[in-house]
């Protein structure tokens, strides 16, 4: 059987959060902008905190697409339901 080292584990736990915060970053253009841009912001940091370079560009999406969510959010879901015929 073969063993995880500590840095494999890290990798695997920021890979997982960069995941989530990217997730959140695209759902806080849709629904709850608020909730999902400061959850995207928050395992931005976690993965920042983690040694993951790439929770700075999650972390800054998430705050780009929270903006745009919370300004544009009727116009695109309204959008994105016509284009999808719901």
């Amino acid at each position: 059987m073969e063993r995880i080292n500590s840095q494999d584990r890290a990798t695997a736990g920021n890979v997982v959060l960069i995941i989530i915060g990217w997730i959140s970053a695209i759902m806080s253009l849709f629904m709850y902008p608020f909730i999902f841009g400061f959850l995207g912001v928050v395992m931005g940091i976690m993965a920042t905190k983690s040694g993951s370079r790439a929770g700075l560009s999650v972390i800054v999406a998430s705050i780009i697409l929270m903006a745009t969510g919370l300004i544009f959010s009727g116009a695109i879901l309204n959008y994105t339901r016509h284009l999808l015929g719901l």
